[in-house]
């Protein structure tokens, strides 16, 4: 009881992290220093007395990056910092008790130190914590008596004390209620039979577009139980069947909704309308995706559409960050190619993933660099943002583009798969940017990034040369692409246009309170106009803040490395220690004794995985990736996968999908077979014939009626079958096989090659669907000659 009496033990990391401030001493290159003047983000420091170190003066950049870089207290010792809590650890819990626990560590923090985490710096304790006039256990009650009153928790001091020493030892995750990580099932104590019948009953019903309500569910789902199941197997009652569905995901006001329209009419907001305002850069900030509908060539080699994600400013309208994703959509498979791709383990399609939306977070606080082929009037010095204002406190402006840079305060997401993982959440928190979902089906709560695009689309997207179109009638009516783009050059189309054609254009929205009748402004001038009043200060971001923004996996450490993604990672340099490999990592519930992964799809050559003991991060790369020797990413891998599974191979022989996927990269590398000219699928080029005056020498127009004899109407008599009498309208490029043997005297017997045709006719009926490839390519069904297709 002597420690929880006197003791006063550190808890590591309960310093807010600080700024370097005029009179702070700093250790750097083995030498202290003493900050004497601050100039932007140059610091300029004067070495200690009887040091011969002579005065420097450098960027806060390059301080930061040196290892022994600290900012010494008045003993000399290097000040406790506050490193970014590790929330990974709440994964798999439940919402409920992460909240607790998140909850739990801001009293304990105040109990240990007597301050909350994120008070200013010379703050005093509450009445009842300092830890020089009251002990431990006074203060445990004292803890005890307030969550009992004022957020009515039955709390002892003993658990205070109990959650205190958990997080000491075990930090974020000592405070979870353990109870919380027992697996349990979806539907709980409801019998699984009855659960699959429901979700059949309900999917049947969302096929026929049938308009009913969840009682109607509910009594067709007793009478199928009744009937398949007996009367042995009891179905809940109503109430609970109701929590059933929203357990499931099954909006039950939505079930009597047959069509999209009466849905988008009850999601309209109840008037009078409003207006989405901001004050300050950056206060409001709107996330989402959509489809760019331009075609571009893939990293496969293959023409494929493009998913855009983008954030805008909501007090400047400005777009801040812009992200370009293919979008590949699932193929419809034969039964033989779904058999063999069942062990891949590949989703239907291709598009956003939780990864881009966090690097998004990232590239909205960095500034936009010019890119090669940027014209001079994309650059932020000739531009309407204060150059020179910004260029003394960030040096990275003096090569930017005309993009502002804007740190969000909040953002808007919507429900979907890009923005619902822990991963965007995670990389906000660690960014201190608050999230605030939308409604589930209301655009309207984020209506300026959804009108954002409209506007994209017609100032932008229709102006490349393969714009598709949302649908056919908004394609144009001649399209003559003489090239696909690839994705990064389209990409740099993009971020040049964002400069130049959406920064430099004046915004209806954006006209002055005080002077309504001024002309627009453009969002580089508001952008300009808020920097003066809420001011600009750079985020230099680094490596582990960078993977802190990655998606996350739980795996072992065996023998032969890390197997991940059906790929073997290991690393070559021993810092797998007999404590990592082959060895449990200690943490319980989902992640089950496993380590902390980070990785990105995008480059899956080398993954990282955090010792959670001593926070260092050890890379491991992937073990043939010299059989690759080029940058590759998850959807090649998926792709040559199904090209090596196809050929009798296994999904799980990594180094024959390494030599696989060299091989594509290859053929992808050399392009098509006439240099700079891509084929455009049927349906997107120009029709032959179109231009006036234009035909191939030697060639006119198609006439499928040439040579055919005039149609005699007194001769012709009921028609009884369809008769074939001249299969060269179906053919007319080739001779039939009856004209090849020459023609058929009155009173002669049909030669071989009659029969033949007849047999060759009636063979037509016993064809599966009777399309040919032309007609599968316009149905978007598959041919024999089409390679497997796998899921991403």
């Amino acid at each position: 009881m002597s420690e929880v009496l006197t003791g006063r033990p550190q808890v590591s990391g309960l310093a807010p992290r600080g700024i370097v401030a005029p009179g702070d001493r700093v250790r750097w290159m083995g030498e202290q220093y003493t900050v004497s003047a601050l100039s932007g983000t140059t610091v300029h420091l004067v070495p200690a007395p009887g040091s011969a170190a002579p005065p420097i003066a450098a960027t806060i950049q390059f301080l930061a990056v040196a290892e022994d870089f600290a900012v010494l207290d008045e003993t000399g010792l290097p000040r406790a910092t506050d490193p970014f809590p590790n929330w990974a650890m709440l994964e798999g819990v439940s919402p409920d008790c992460a909240r607790d626990a998140r909850i739990w560590r801001r009293h304990v923090i105040e109990v240990d130190t007597g301050l909350l985490p994120g008070v200013p710096e010379g703050s005093r304790p509450r009445e009842g914590y300092d830890p020089d006039r009251f002990t431990l256990v006074e203060r445990y009650q004292r803890k005890a008596a307030e969550l009992s009153a004022v957020l009515e928790w039955k709390v002892s001091w003993k658990t205070v004390q109990r959650k205190r020493l958990a997080f000491l030892k075990e930090d974020i995750w000592g405070l979870v209620d353990k109870r919380c990580t027992r697996n349990s099932t979806l539907h709980g104590r409801t019998d699984e039979r009855v659960v699959d019948l429901l979700l059949a009953l309900n999917e049947r019903q969302a096929k026929e577009q049938a308009a009913t309500d969840a009682r109607t569910l509910f009594k067709n789902l007793r009478r199928a139980v009744r009937a398949r199941l007996g009367p042995a197997v009891k179905v809940p009652a109503d109430p609970t069947l109701y929590a059933l569905l929203r357990r499931l995901g099954i909006d039950a006001l939505q079930l009597r909704d047959p069509t999209r329209r009466r849905k988008d009419r009850l999601n309209r907001p109840t008037p009078p309308f409003g207006v989405t305002a901001a004050t300050a850069p950056g206060e409001l900030v709107q996330i989402d995706s959509t489809a760019l509908d331009v075609k571009v060539l893939g990293d496969d080699g293959r023409p494929t559409h493009v998913e855009l994600t983008a954030a805008i400013d909501v007090f400047t309208r400005s777009i801040i960050a812009a992200v370009l994703r293919p979008k590949t959509p699932g193929r419809r498979k034969t039964r033989q190619q779904t058999r063999a791709l069942l062990s891949t383990g590949t989703s239907k399609g291709r598009a956003t993933k939780a990864v881009d939306a966090s690097l998004l977070l990232a590239l909205c606080m960095v500034p936009a660099p010019m890119r090669p082929g940027f014209d001079a009037a994309a650059s932020a010095a000739r531009s309407d943002l204060p150059y020179e204002e910004l260029l003394e406190v960030d040096a990275r402006m003096e090569h930017a583009a005309a993009r502002p840079v804007i740190m969000p305060e909040t953002i808007v997401i919507d429900h979907g798969t890009v923005f619902a993982g822990q991963t965007f959440f995670d990389a906000c928190s660690y960014l201190g940017i608050s999230v605030r979902p939308a409604r589930k089906r209301t655009p309207t709560d984020k209506a300026i990034v959804e009108r954002t695009f409209e506007s994209i689309k017609s100032l932008f997207s229709q102006h490349v040369n393969s714009y598709t179109g949302r649908d056919f009638s908004r394609r144009g009516k001649e399209i003559d692409p003489d090239r696909l783009w690839t994705l990064q050059e389209l990409d740099d189309l993009l971020q040049e246009w964002i400069a130049v054609g959406w920064q430099a254009r004046p915004h209806e929205e954006l006209r002055s309170p005080y002077e309504p009748n001024l002309p627009p402004l453009t969002p580089n001038q508001v952008y300009a106009a808020g920097v003066q009043a809420a001011g600009y200060v750079p985020i230099p971001l680094g490596f582990k803040d960078y993977l802190q923004l990655l998606p996350i996996a739980w795996v072992g450490v065996r023998d032969e490395g890390i197997r991940f993604k059906n790929r073997t990672y290991d690393n070559y340099k021993g810092e797998f220690g007999n404590e990592i490999r082959n060895a449990p990592s200690g943490l319980k519930g989902k992640k089950r004794d496993a380590w902390e992964l980070r990785y990105n799809p995008y480059t899956p050559e080398q993954v990282w995985l955090r010792d959670h003991r001593s926070g260092e991060w050890i890379t491991a790369v992937f073990k043939h990736q010299h059989l690759i020797g080029a940058p590759w990413t998850q959807h090649l891998w998926e792709t040559a996968t199904a090209e090596h599974v196809a050929r009798g191979g296994r999904h799980t022989d990594d180094e024959n999908i390494a030599q696989v996927l060299a091989d594509l990269l290859e053929r992808a590398g050399r392009g098509p077979d006439e240099p700079g000219v891509v084929s455009v699928p049927d349906g997107y080029g120009p029709l032959r014939g179109l231009e006036a005056g234009w035909a191939l020498p030697g060639e006119g127009d198609f006439d499928p009626f040439a040579g055919t004899a005039a149609l005699d109407l007194d001769a012709l008599g009921p028609l009884t079958v369809l008769e074939l009498d001249e299969t060269s309208l179906y053919a007319p490029d080739a001779p039939s096989p009856a004209q090849a043997a020459g023609p058929v005297l009155e009173g002669e017997a049909p030669g071989r090659a009659v029969i033949e045709e007849a047999s060759l006719l009636a063979d037509l009926g016993e064809l599966d669907d009777g399309l040919d490839d032309a007609a599968r390519l316009l149905l978007d069904l598959p041919t024999e000659t089409d390679p497997p297709q796998e899921d991403t």
